[in-house]
């Protein structure tokens, strides 16, 4: 059962979250993290199978410690929770290391989807994401990924 650590400074976003994998057989809770620095740190002590990571943060965001995280850990599956429908963000992520992007307007309903192709190392794009301009992302992605 892979363990899922949630990286979000927002308190109800981890708590929906959580409740989204409670509520699905398959998924693991671990632990959580209110921003990157103590998303590193928790990534380093608990060795989740996967990171649920916001992209906007205070202090060190999301991309940046999926960097961190990567780099120390490079067989953790990260997951970018953002607002922003913004391919350069998209770009910016996969490009520090993240295998999956997901809208938190989409969340509700394609968390799991989204946790499974990761998980299943696929690469996961939110459907809202004109596809594209996705496509053009995931073919500047080096193959070892």
């Amino acid at each position: 059962m892979p363990r899922v650590l949630i990286v979000d400074d927002h308190t109800f976003i981890r708590r929906g979250i959580q409740s989204i994998l409670d509520s699905s057989s398959g998924w693991e809770f671990c632990g959580e993290a209110e921003n990157g620095i103590a998303g590193i740190r928790m990534a380093a002590e608990l060795k989740p199978d996967v990171i649920i990571m916001d992209v906007s943060m205070p202090g060190l965001n999301g991309l940046e410690a999926t960097r961190v995280i990567h780099e120390a850990q490079p067989e953790v599956k990260i997951l970018l929770l953002t607002l922003h429908e913004s391919i350069e963000i998209l770009r910016s992520g996969f490009r520090a290391g993240a295998q999956g992007y997901l809208l938190k307007s989409e969340a509700e309903h394609e968390l799991i989807h989204a946790l499974a192709s990761i998980v299943g190392e696929k690469t996961y794009i939110s459907p809202k994401v004109d596809p594209n301009e996705a496509k053009g992302v995931l073919r500047e992605m080096p193959l070892s990924r």
